[in-house]
């Protein structure tokens, strides 16, 4: 059973994303498996529900999409959409979501969260065409974080591929600094004539104070160059003679030793 979950977990993405083909890859091993029917459909449910969680699988809740993962899922069945405060049940065959009630997240990460997750979703907007995210607030062991997930899909097997691209950032706020790790992962599958698999991932691990260092320094060194223009402005330019002016000699000179004399007159 274990050889079965791990097949379906690395199957072609058509199969396990589109629920009619799915379902049909369930009643054939079912049918002809040999195995306890409950066996089967406890075997498939789990492996849909660890393949949803695992890729971020977006579900529709009240016409809008808020994406399976692990730092949403409340046990049970339940997930959390933390943008609306909601919880709901899923069942990951069929990716259908029930029983919408309202739930108290963190109210201490809140503002953190809504902030990021306000700049992030216009983010998605204008780089993924299908994108979906979900941001949340959770204590870990490092302390306090903000987990922004995102996921972007588009299956085309009428041309022969599907692709899925998913990434998930940490932001562990642990002042003077904050923490950030991400991880990307695109998965792409071609059939036109034979199967054809991609898994490529790419990690990131930062601090964000060295970036908000880099940003300073630069703010700086621009400043200083416009101070350096400000100053030779406000410096006194040269007569006509490009020479400066010898007050002693002026002291001294002719005329004014005759306007002193007029003076005195």
């Amino acid at each position: 059973m274990q050889g079965l979950l791990v097949l379906l977990l690395y199957s072609s993405l058509t199969h396990l994303l589109d629920v009619s083909k799915f379902r049909r890859i369930y009643r054939i091993y079912r049918e002809h498996a040999g195995l306890d029917q409950s066996v089967v459909t406890l075997l498939f449910y789990r492996a849909a529900a660890q393949y949803n969680l695992d890729q971020f699988i977006p579900v529709e809740v009240k016409n809008q999409n808020v994406l399976l993962t692990e730092y949403g899922d409340l046990g049970k069945g339940y997930f959390l959409d933390p943008a609306r405060k909601i919880s709901f049940k899923v069942n990951h065959m069929s990716k259908e979501a029930s029983d919408v009630q309202t739930y108290a997240a963190q109210a201490n990460m809140e503002t953190w969260r809504s902030s990021v997750e306000s700049v992030l979703t216009a983010y998605v907007k204008d780089h993924y065409p299908y994108g979906v995210c979900t941001v949340y607030g959770k204590t870990l062991n490092a302390g306090k974080a903000i987990i922004a997930c995102i996921e972007c899909h588009k299956y085309q097997p009428n041309v022969f591929w599907n692709g899925l691209w998913k990434s998930e950032w940490k932001f562990v706020l642990s002042p003077p600094c904050t923490e950030v790790t991400g991880t990307i992962k695109v998965r792409a599958h071609y059939f036109e004539e034979g199967s054809i698999s991609l898994i490529s991932s790419f990690e990131v691990n930062e601090k964000l104070s060295l970036t908000v260092r880099k940003i300073d320094i630069a703010y700086l060194m621009d400043n200083y160059q416009k101070l350096d223009i400000l100053l030779k402005g406000l410096r006194r330019h040269l007569p006509f003679t490009r020479t400066t002016l010898d007050w002693n000699k002026v002291i001294n000179s002719k005329v004014v030793k005759e306007m002193d004399l007029g003076q005195g007159q």
